[in-house]
């Protein structure tokens, strides 16, 4: 097996085999915390496990705990673990604006030194890559995440801090002052709002979830890829990496969030890598063991271990690696949209300018050009913005403004060299699909 280049993740690993809903147990299964389970979810593809609140680590006697039990299949599945440590955690949610102000007397030292207690054990497993803080934080938290951070990284400067921002069209990300007070341009506090945590976390991470249905049609969330745009921008601005959660369920008495098949995967991995993405999450692997009697949201996994959209993100995350293994590094610069029609509302807003590669060019659908660059080269991803649900196949017609009588793409995560003809690119992009042209 080729050695693999990007981090993949999930959220909500493997389950203890309790199912809560409404407060009460509704089923209880036997513990999906096996060996077994830890490999079929690495078996999957994914690299990394991050371990949930309903098994918190709350400081019990380390040896017998059950985060130790977690952290040795860790090692058996060669999965790196991030820690739900309920005490570090709750700090971050607790605090308002600061976590030694309003919770240690203004002690930074009392407080580095707790922390750092809290992790000793554990921290010293060969499991161990990083922990949780509190998921989508406001613009307010911005200090108490800086001072978990410098009090982590102190003490153990390789930990991974890991947390999820908010999207600016979905939801929490659109309550009031969740970016900060004081600009009346959304997406300047948005940017505004992802750098001040790019700042502490050295990343930006956000998640938001494009597919679903409205009045009994499909849709793709508005302004979906301008919102990923914002993220790739500011990363670049910020010199740090881009992380991408995509969705991996549906949702919703009528699922308002639909139920995804492979293609849906594809063309929300595509565009993550498209705008430099070097991580990946799925929200979720396993369903929600804690939930709603309401909630209805599907997984990758459902209840009983039941494989649902199992081989579906097996072949993703083999997409994911056989294609980052030739684009793995290019930054992020420009967008442009070759019009062919049938375009959706995912484009809305977009950043948009004109491409400087190509002349002369069509499409049946709806395609976005990106153009990414590393040290030495030029890289441009061609990808179908067609809903997937749709099955639309577009043809794509480009002209190459320099003379090029062959070319490198990358299409199916495979290198391909393809002779042009007169100087001209034709190529078919199934539903979902992207290539990419290198070293332009």
């Amino acid at each position: 097996m080729l050695k693999e280049v990007m981090q993949i993740s999930a959220y909500t690993p493997p389950p203890n085999g309790t199912v809560t809903v409404d407060g009460a147990v509704a089923h209880k299964y036997e513990s999906f915390q096996t060996l077994a389970r830890y490999r079929e979810y690495r078996d999957c593809g994914f690299t990394e496990i991050l371990f949930a609140g309903e098994d918190k680590y709350t400081g019990e006697p380390y040896e017998s705990s059950k985060l130790k039990r977690m952290l040795d299949l860790a090692v058996g599945a060669d999965l790196k673990a991030v820690v739900f440590d309920e005490r570090l955690l709750s700090l971050t949610v607790k605090a308002k604006e600061s976590i030694i102000g309003e919770l240690f007397g203004g002690d930074k030292e009392k407080f580095s030194a707790y922390v750092c207690d809290c992790m000793r054990e554990y921290a010293a497993h060969p499991a161990f890559y990083g922990i949780s803080v509190l998921d989508e934080p406001q613009y307010n938290k911005r200090k108490v995440f800086a001072e978990i951070c410098e009090a982590v990284h102190a003490a153990y400067p390789d930990c991974f801090i890991m947390t999820c921002l908010l999207p600016c069209i979905q939801d929490q990300g659109l309550a009031e002052n969740a970016f900060g007070a004081g600009m009346t341009d959304r997406w300047e506090a948005y940017r505004r709002y992802l750098a001040a945590f790019a700042e502490s976390l050295d990343y930006v991470h956000y998640d938001c979830y494009p597919f679903g249905f409205w009045e009994g049609k499909n849709v793709v969330a508005h302004k979906f890829i301008r919102n990923m745009q914002e993220a790739a921008i500011t990363a670049k601005q910020c010199n740090v990496p881009f992380h991408m959660t995509v969705q991996s369920f549906s949702s919703g008495e009528n699922e308002e969030l639909r139920h995804l098949d492979g293609q849906d995967l594809h063309w929300q991995i595509n565009l993550a890598l498209g705008f430099g993405a070097s991580k990946i999450y799925y929200f979720t692997y396993w369903r929600f063991t804690t939930r709603q009697s309401h909630n209805f949201t599907s997984a990758i996994m459902d209840d009983d271990g039941t494989k649902l959209l199992y081989d579906a993100a097996q072949a993703n995350n083999k997409l994911v690696q056989d294609t980052a293994r030739y684009v793995s590094g290019y930054v992020y610069e420009s967008s442009d949209i070759i019009a062919g029609g049938h375009s959706n509302d995912s484009t809305e807003d977009l950043l948009v300018t004109p491409n400087a590669f190509f002349k002369n060019c069509r499409a049946q659908s709806d395609v976005l050009v990106n153009t990414l660059k590393n040290d030495t080269d030029t890289a441009v991803m061609l990808l179908n913005l067609r809903d997937p649900y749709e099955k639309f196949i577009s043809t794509v017609h480009i002209e190459f403004v320099r003379k090029k009588e062959e070319i490198h793409i990358v299409k199916g995560g495979e290198l391909l060299t393809v002779q042009t003809q007169n100087n001209a690119l034709d190529v078919l992009l199934e539903p979902g699909e992207a290539i990419w042209i290198l070293e332009l």
